[in-house]
This record gives C-alpha cells, structure tokens and sequence, in this order.
C-alpha cells in the first residue's frame, strides 16, 4: 500500500481549543485494482478525535451520480462547519469499531460447515479436534449453523476502517482465524458446493483480509479441507475445492492435500468407511509435526 497523502488541511480555531482537518488520499491499489481511500481525520491538538473513511469500490461503476472524492470533500466540509459549531462534541475521541475477542485462540480452528450437528462433518471435526488434544495443542471448534452469521454486504467499510458494521457471531471466528495455527474446514456438498453457513462466514473473512492488507495482521496457518459427498468419484468435489482453496488462498493459509471422502449416500454413516478416520487423522497429524518437531 502506498503512503499516506494529504489532500487538504483546514484549521479550525474554538473555545474547546485548536482542530486540525485532514483530507488524506491512500492508494489502495495494490490491493484490488484502481481503489482509493480517502479518509477525514479531525484532530484536537496531534489526538484524533473523529475519522470518516470511504474508498471507490463504495461507488457504483460508471456513469453514477456518486463520486468518491465529492462525497469526502462534502464530508470535510460538514464536518469543518460541526466543529466550529459544537466544539465539545469533539473534545474526546469518537471511535466507530467493532472490536474483537480479546480471548477465544486456539492453535487449531475447525469451521465444521454442517448444518447437522451430529451429521458426518460433525464426527469429523471431533476427530480433528481429538488430533489436535493428542498433540498437546488447543482447539477450537465453530459450528456455523448455530451461530449467527449473516452475508457479506459488499459495503467494504473494512478496507476503510478494518473491521466489519454488521452485528453478529463473526468476531470470535476473525480473532480465532487471526492466531491460528492450522485452519480445518470440515463440510459436505451441497449441490456442488459448501453450505450456506460456511459460504457466508468464508465471504464475510474479507473482513480479514482487510485487516491483514490495511492493518498488516499477517496469518501464518496452514490449512485442511476435509469434504465428504454423496456420489463417488472426484466431479461431486470440484467446486467444494475451489471455493475453499480460494478462501486459504486469499487470507494466505498455506493448504495441504484435501481429504475427500465419496459415496456417503450409500455407506451412509462416515464411520463405517474402513480407514477414513485414519486417513483424517494423519492428514492433520502431518500439520501438527512441525510444531511437535519445533
């Protein structure tokens, strides 16, 4: 990301004291092509008491009506204006965030994707987290289907501001993600693909994307998708992969070799395939060596 730079300053002078305006340009294009933030920060002496954000990727594409770099120009405008004329709203910082766990780490997270809680992705996530205890690590499992997890919302507030507006379950599975040192994705296919639940917690960790291309959190995880369908062979698998393979990809978690298990339709009952849980297991016995080794 390039520096920071200063498009405008405007000083205003009150009984509160002195407030400095700033209009700053960051071009973000290293992150998703032609972005741009432009940031309003107040500040009352060198503390930031007030920051309003908006990028071009907020704006529809072309021909709109709205322009990125008007609406900040109003913004500072207004808020020049609101300063001189309620000063002591801005005598103490007004921060806007949604801040995460400050507990809940687990050097192994499992994002069990299932709706069923006793279904097959289920036993599945017990084996791993029963791995994990073996090998003296903490784990930690997230059953999406009984959290609250609502869709992405494509407001991009977190390449503004690093965090996410909208009001649910997300923080703990951002912060656990974060510290994570492997990442499991225990799911079914559902029609060719993962199901709802973890597609939209996978679409809402832009959030930490964000934050790890605007705030610099670097995850450092390596990952393992452990799928199981009801139809043999490797077709039923193909968008499955993709979408999770894309989602390690794109927080840079570093996957092994997925375990995909078929023909559940027939067998019915994961436990009854000779040799699955073996295989499981020392698909994330071989991740968790390294640390054994180290």
């Amino acid at each position: 990301m390039s520096e920071s730079a200063a498009e405008k300053l405007q000083t205003v002078k009150t009984p509160e004291g002195t407030f400095t305006l700033r209009l700053i340009l960051d071009d973000l294009g290293d992150i998703y092509p032609g972005m741009i933030r432009y940031t309003v920060e107040v500040l009352r002496g060198t503390e930031t008491v007030y920051t309003y954000a908006i990028n071009t990727y907020e704006s529809a594409p072309e021909r709109s009506l709205f322009d990125t770099r008007k609406a900040a120009e109003i913004v500072f405008a207004r808020l020049a204006h609101d300063v001189a004329s309620r000063p002591h709203l801005y005598t103490h910082p007004r921060v806007f965030t949604r801040p995460l766990p400050g507990t809940g780490t687990a050097d192994v997270v499992i994002l069990q994707g299932s709706p069923r809680r006793f279904g097959n992705s289920a036993k599945i996530a017990s084996w791993c987290d029963d791995e994990a205890v073996r090998a003296g690590l903490t784990s930690r499992i997230f059953s999406l289907q009984e959290m609250d997890i609502r869709p992405c919302i494509g407001c991009y507030v977190c390449y503004d501001q690093g965090y996410c507006p909208v009001e649910d379950d997300m923080p703990p599975i951002i912060r656990a993600l974060e510290a994570a040192s492997i990442v499991v994705v225990c799911t079914p296919v559902y029609t060719g693909t993962v199901p709802a639940p973890l597609k939209a917690a996978i679409d809402r960790c832009q959030w930490l994307h964000a934050r790890e291309k605007i705030l610099g959190k670097e995850l450092h995880a390596r990952g393992l998708l452990v799928a199981v369908a009801g139809r043999r062979g490797a077709d039923p698998f193909v968008c499955t992969t993709r979408v999770v393979g894309m989602f390690m990809e794109n927080l840079g978690i570093r996957p092994a070799d997925p375990v995909l298990i078929g023909d559940l339709d027939r067998a019915r009952d994961v436990e009854t395939i000779a040799g699955v849980e073996y295989s499981v297991r020392a698909a994330l016995s071989a991740l968790l060596e390294p640390r054994n080794e180290g």
